[in-house]
C-alpha cells in the first residue's frame, strides 16, 4: 500500500513540476536583444531609391537639324548604391550616356542627345533608365522641343513606284529656298542608293515658285530603272551654307517593281502531314508596259504536279501546286520555271520546299 502511494505522489509531483514551466515559458518577457536576439531590419540589404529631379525638360526652339542635348540629373535618395543598368531610347534619333553607379545621397547624370534632322514642329522624344531600386525600376525621362525648319522643301519628299527593266526613269523635282530670306546656297548632296542619282542648281525663270522672292534651287532625283527590286527607304542629304541651318532631308520611299512577280515568292509548305493531296494557289502578275505571255513551265518532280491558269491573259496568272502523297515523307524541295514570251523576263523562278511528316 505505501508503494503506490508514493508512485502516485512521485507522478503528481512530476505533473506540477512541468506544468510550472510551461507557465514560466508562456509568461516570460520578449527576449532582451542586448542578450542576442536579432532585431529587425539588423543584416538586411540597404535599398537604393531613385528618383529623377527633372524627368521631363523643354529646350524650347532648335533650328532642323540641329542636335538637342541635356543632361538629366538621377539623385540616390536611398542607403544602398544606385546602379544604372540600362538606358534604352524609343526611337533611333536618341543617344544617351549615363552614369553606372550613384552613391546614397549623391546624384549621377544622364546624357541624352535628339537629333533634329528630318523633324518639324513639336516633338516629344523619351528614354527609359532601368535601375535596381526595387520600388522603382524604370525611370521614364523625356525631352520636348519645338523643330524650326529655315528652309523649305517642296514638295519636301520623294515616293518612287517603277518598275525594273521598264525605259523610263523616275524623276522627282525639289524646290528649295529660305523661308527667312537669308542667302542660301546648295554646296553638296548626298543619295542613299546608287541608282538614285541627284543634281541640283539654282532655279530659273519658268521653274521658281510664285510669290517667292527668296533664292530658289532645284534639285533633280533621278531613280535609274536598273534600281534593284524592292521597297526603297531612306533620305537625301542636303548641305547648305545657310547660317541657321546647314542640312536637309528629304524622305524617299516607294518599291521597285520585278517585270514578272509571284506572290508569294516561295511556296513554303512548312511541315505537314500528307495523307491525301494539298492544294496550293500562287499569283503571278506583270508589271511591263506590254503584255507579258506565260508560255511554258517545267521542273516539277514526282508529287508535285504544278500548272499555269491565265486570269488576265499577259497580265496575271494563277499558279496552282498539288502535293500528292507519292512524294514521300521527309524534306522536299523543287524549283519551277516559267517561260514567258518577253526578253526583259525570259524565265521566272518559284521555290518549293517543305517537310512530309
Amino acid at each position: 500500500m505505501n508503494r503506490h502511494l508514493n508512485t502516485v505522489i512521485l507522478a503528481l509531483g512530476a505533473a506540477a513540476l512541468l506544468a510550472g514551466s510551461l507557465t514560466a515559458a508562456s509568461t516570460a518577457p520578449p527576449s532582451d536583444p542586448a542578450a542576442g536576439a536579432p532585431r529587425a531590419g539588423v543584416g538586411a540589404a540597404k535599398a537604393p531609391k531613385a528618383a529623377a529631379v527633372e524627368p521631363v525638360i523643354d529646350v524650347g526652339t532648335i533650328p532642323a537639324g540641329d542636335k538637342a542635348a541635356h543632361d538629366f540629373e538621377i539623385r540616390n535618395e536611398g542607403e544602398g548604391v544606385l546602379m544604372l543598368t540600362d538606358v534604352r531610347a524609343a526611337c533611333g534619333c536618341t543617344v544617351a550616356s549615363f552614369d553606372k553607379t550613384i552613391a546614397p545621397g549623391q546624384s549621377g547624370k544622364v546624357h541624352v542627345i535628339v537629333d533634329t534632322l528630318g523633324f518639324n514642329g513639336p516633338i516629344a522624344k523619351g528614354v527609359t533608365v532601368f535601375t535596381n531600386d526595387p520600388k522603382n525600376p524604370q525611370i521614364e525621362l523625356t525631352v520636348r522641343a519645338k523643330i524650326q525648319p529655315y528652309i523649305v522643301v517642296d514638295p519636301g519628299y520623294a515616293r518612287y513606284v517603277t518598275v525594273r527593266g521598264e525605259g523610263k526613269q523616275g524623276n522627282i523635282v525639289q524646290t528649295l529656298y529660305a523661308s527667312d530670306g537669308e542667302p542660301m546656297d546648295i554646296v553638296k548632296v548626298e543619295s542613299p542608293f546608287p541608282y538614285l542619282t541627284i543634281s541640283y542648281r539654282e532655279a530659273q525663270e519658268g521653274e521658281r515658285l510664285p510669290d517667292v522672292k527668296a533664292k530658289q534651287w532645284r534639285v533633280e532625283m533621278v531613280l535609274s530603272n536598273d534600281a534593284a527590286v524592292g521597297a526603297l527607304i531612306g533620305h537625301v542629304t542636303i548641305h547648305t551654307n545657310h547660317p541657321k541651318q546647314k542640312l536637309v532631308q528629304i524622305p524617299v520611299s516607294g518599291f521597285v517593281r520585278p517585270v514578272v512577280a509571284v506572290t508569294p515568292p516561295v511556296a513554303d509548305f512548312g511541315k505537314i502531314e500528307l495523307k491525301t493531296p494539298l492544294h496550293r494557289t500562287l499569283d503571278v502578275r506583270s508589271f511591263a508596259t506590254e503584255p507579258i505571255k506565260m508560255i511554258g513551265l517545267e521542273g516539277q518532280i514526282k508529287g508535285i504536279e504544278a500548272k499555269l491558269k491565265p486570269i488576265e491573259e499577259g497580265r496575271e496568272y494563277q499558279l496552282l501546286v498539288t502535293l500528292d502523297p507519292a512524294i514521300g515523307k521527309g524534306p522536299f524541295y523543287s524549283k519551277l520555271v516559267i517561260h514567258t514570251d518577253s526578253p526583259k523576263s525570259p524565265i521566272v523562278e518559284v521555290e518549293l520546299k517543305g517537310t512530309i511528316l
